[in-house]
């Protein structure tokens, strides 16, 4: 072939491939619709529902409840401040909690109360905190108990729930007996009661169906149904006698084998038999609290305390799985939310391999109030979804909540050592914008038609359907989600927000860009996958904004890229045309030798 027809071939293929109609994003881009409409399903929200355990409150996180509980609490030493590791940590007796408050409350008695106190009137949060009831209280902060020592020894204090003698603000040190009432009388005194600046919820102590796995030294043989149905009722008595606005929570159940039978309890089988109307522990339970009320004219039990942590595994078999690099593990993860709500799905777990006649939960719970104690609130005051580190936990989280929101739950605790993602979720909320602004007080309907890939959920303020926040998660792994949402009116203006794979916090998108177009009572948003996003929509004018950032993108690298990148099909032009014209700068040259 000549150099001229070379060239007018490279020229020809050059101009096609600048010319060629870039890929439409649209072709791998999901459509899920997402209906709200504010008139539908009303359900006050109940802020308490933000909430974390004791050991995530010094977080920038603006939290809405603390629980102060655990496995640390059970052998709590509210005189001298001394507790029990229990198995978690070699039985050891010593100052861990005097070593994570301020040096204010530090040498002062039942430090752990009064640093809780003092968190939650800093961030306007309900404070919730755990009563000893199973026995024994650490004496000391000498180290490990062995197991020779196990109690009664010298290296305990009896607990008492009832001192039957007048209460003093100076604890006796030396009397070896710890008074639970005494306790109580104790932060009302120095704190105030419960609605006026104190502790506002008192959790009758923690996990008692696996005393005898985690406090074996303090409570070696397995508690009875009999025994923790006395011992809520004298506690609860107690505290309601000096605080009777004071909210009671119990019985704190690990999760669902304590739901079922309180972990095979001694006596449950025989209380079964003759209660054939019981079909699990939790309407006992309800049932038994129900009945010491009605004698003695004082709700006992306020909210049905209650923990959960996903069963489910991933698609590698494995429980708690961390495999957020494999799609398949991360849709059984993104999906484990719906074991708290959704009849129609069933999670791959040792309790689905067992009937499950009890999942989802929260319909379950609900419904054992309803027939056995009317008016109880329900608490799931110790959870985890995981993912600390990866958005996928932040999408987890979000969901979490809004599932929370949609079935009344009063009061919710996020329990996790490292929380990132989960916190930023929580903020996104509770403090979006950085200003305490979130999401609305008042749940209304939403609907999504895809929930596998796109949960949603909607609020307002009270009654005024002026301004709706909507949260809407994307979990699809590798593909851009479009959600078309239809409101239920005409709005003017839309904010967004939301939380990506780039950062453990909450993004202000402005007014979204191209990834947001609101037209009067209908909104298009294009999703990145994996992201977490919030939108504000307002029907009063936009105010102006500086937009940096058009979307939640996947990565810093992806956004910086995008940002300074041409179109891909311009860029290949460009590449050709460079090609081209060294070669035909090469093809000059080599003729120009040929006649030399």
């Amino acid at each position: 072939m000549s150099f001229r027809k070379t060239a007018a071939a490279a020229a020809v293929l050059f101009a096609f491939l600048c010319c060629a109609a870039p890929v439409s994003a649209e072709e791998n881009m999901r459509t899920v619709n997402i209906t709200v409409d504010t008139s539908k399903d009303r359900k006050p929200i109940s802020p308490y529902i933000y909430g974390t355990n004791a050991g995530l409150m010094n977080s920038d996180t603006l939290m809405r409840s603390v629980r102060a509980g655990g496995n640390r609490y059970t052998a709590y030493n509210w005189e001298n401040n001394a507790s029990n590791a229990g198995s978690d940590w070699k039985n050891s007796s010593d100052g861990y909690f005097p070593q994570r408050v301020s040096e204010e409350v530090r040498d002062k008695p039942g430090c752990v109360a009064l640093e809780l106190a003092d968190v939650c009137a800093r961030k306007d949060a309900y404070s919730l905190m755990t009563l000893q009831l199973a026995g024994y209280a650490a004496a000391d902060m000498k180290g490990s108990v062995k197991e020779n020592e196990a109690a009664p020894s010298g290296r305990w204090n009896k607990i008492e729930l009832v001192k039957g003698s007048d209460f003093t603000l100076t604890p006796d040190l030396n009397d070896g007996t710890v008074y639970m009432d005494e306790y109580v009388n104790y932060l009302v005194q120095t704190l105030g009661d419960s609605q006026n600046g104190g502790i506002r919820g008192y959790s009758l102590d923690n996990e008692p169906a696996l005393w005898s796995g985690t406090h074996s030294l303090v409570h070696p043989e397995k508690v009875t149904c009999a025994e923790i149905i006395e011992k809520s009722v004298t506690m609860s008595k107690a505290v309601k006698a000096i605080d009777p606005g004071a909210e009671i929570f119990g019985p704190a159940l690990f999760g669902y084998y304590a739901f079922l039978n309180f972990s095979d309890a001694p006596d449950w089988r025989d209380i079964r038999k003759g209660n054939k109307q019981y079909k699990w522990f939790i309407d006992y339970y309800l049932d038994e609290m129900k009945k010491a009320e009605d004698e003695c004219g004082t709700r006992l039990l306020d909210v049905l305390d209650v923990h959960f942590y996903t069963e489910a595994k991933g698609a590698c078999g494995e429980r708690y799985c961390a495999h957020y690099d494999d799609p398949a593990c991360v849709y059984n993860k993104l999906n484990a939310t719906r074991s708290l709500w959704d009849d129609t799905y069933k999670e791959d777990s040792w309790i689905t391999d067992t009937g499950a006649k009890f999942l989802p939960i929260l319909p379950a719970l609900k419904k054992s109030v309803d027939n056995f104690y009317p008016g109880t609130k329900i608490a799931v005051t110790e959870y985890d979804f995981q993912g600390s580190g990866d958005v996928t936990g932040a999408i987890m989280e979000a969901d979490a909540l809004g599932i929370f929101a949609q079935n009344e739950v009063y009061c919710a605790n996020l329990f996790a050592g490292e929380a990132q993602y989960q916190l930023a979720a929580i903020d996104l909320y509770t403090n979006y914008d950085g200003s305490g602004n979130g999401f609305g007080d008042t749940l209304v309907s939403c609907v999504s038609d895809d929930i596998e890939t796109s949960t949603a959920y909607a609020s307002i303020y009270g009654s005024d359907t002026d301004t709706i926040t909507l949260v809407v998660t994307n979990k699809a792994f590798g593909e851009k989600t479009t959600a078309d949402i239809r409101l239920d009116g005409e709005y003017s203006s839309v904010r967004l927000y939301g939380i990506n794979n780039t950062e453990a916090k909450v993004l202000d998108l402005a007014d979204g860009g191209s990834a947001v177009k609101l037209n009067g009572d209908s909104i298009t948003l294009e999703m990145e996958p994996r992201t977490v996003s919030l939108l504000v929509i307002s029907k009063e004018s936009p105010v102006s904004v500086q937009n940096e950032e058009a979307e939640i993108t996947d990565t810093p690298e992806e956004a910086a890229a995008n940002e300074n990148s041409f179109p891909l099909p311009l860029m290949i032009g460009i590449a050709a045309a460079v090609i081209i014209c060294a070669g035909m700068v090469l093809a000059v040259i080599l003729r120009r030798k040929n006649r030399m």
